[in-house]
């Protein structure tokens, strides 16, 4: 039995964002993320809360990136999720496995206990890591790590601690890319953005991220707006879904969450979890 995969309410698209370092122009980002309903994940350093960095921009130099304290910014992160992104961001593969799990777990921890939240998420400091660190990663309860290579594509990915994004926001083709998504035909098939809030300061042009969350916000009808930790489970989950044949027909769903597909009659179906459902 053939079938197509879909997201919740039978949504053939997904959209998420990753951004990181915590930074004070978090504060402006999010609220553009509010205003349309976009979704996303923001990957944070508890041990360099309130450190201060000034950066030269395209039209100023000595622009403010400083990272927020996150004791003071509890509310600010509400409603999306917050990961790792190691205590301090060193170049975690120049560490040997202690310190690596150490970076990690220390950085887990604290952020658990901040925000009262579970973390499951991470992103690589300098989107650089070995093996190593992703044993460290899988040992402190990390589902999935995101990279820094954008790959342009729209694919699911196979292995989550290698989860490489679409595109950064200051790609001159992301409009373009997204247009393409729009297009796509993939199963699943996912647009995922990243990149650093401290950026727009830089570049002066947060009226750019403002056009483009706009636009995203006028597919939401087919597109289902997550953060990466809401991506990675469901699809997970989704690909547990399988079809048993024997003097009748059942699909079968062993996993926690409902799960949506089409059959490739067109009928669309949800099975909850545990469930069998019998088809022919």
């Amino acid at each position: 039995m053939q079938f197509k995969l879909m997201y919740p309410n039978f949504l053939s698209k997904a959209f998420t964002t990753s951004y990181d370092d915590g930074v004070i122009q978090d504060v402006r980002l999010i609220s553009i993320f509010r205003k349309y309903g976009i979704k996303g994940t923001f990957n944070l350093n508890f041990g360099l809360q309130g450190e201060k960095k000034y950066r030269d921009g395209i039209y100023q130099k000595d622009i403010d990136c400083s990272r927020l304290i996150l004791t003071d910014n509890i509310d600010l992160y509400s409603g999306f999720e917050v990961a790792s992104h190691s205590l301090t961001h060193p170049f975690l593969e120049r560490l040997d496995y202690s310190k690596q799990y150490e970076e990690i777990s220390k950085d887990v921890q604290g952020l658990s206990k901040l925000f009262n939240a579970e973390i499951l998420g991470s992103a690589y400091p300098y989107g650089t890591y070995n093996q190593d660190t992703i044993k460290a990663l899988e040992q402190n309860g990390i589902l999935y790590s995101r990279t820094t290579r954008s790959t342009y594509s729209f694919s699911r990915p196979y292995n989550f601690y290698l989860w490489h994004p679409t595109i950064h926001h200051r790609d001159n083709k992301l409009f373009e890319t997204f247009d393409r998504f729009l297009e796509s035909k993939e199963e699943l098939a996912l647009f995922y953005l990243w990149g650093h809030a401290y950026e727009f300061a830089l570049d002066n042009n947060f009226e750019m991220m403002d056009e483009f969350c706009k636009k995203v916000s006028q597919h939401k009808d087919q597109i289902y707006l997550a953060s990466n930790i809401e991506i990675c489970q469901y699809i997970k989950a989704a690909e547990l879904l399988y079809y048993k044949k024997r003097e009748e027909g059942y699909f079968i769903n062993p996993s926690s969450k409902d799960i949506y597909f089409i059959t490739e009659k067109g009928d669309k179906l949800v099975i909850h979890p545990n469930e069998r459902i019998k088809y022919e």
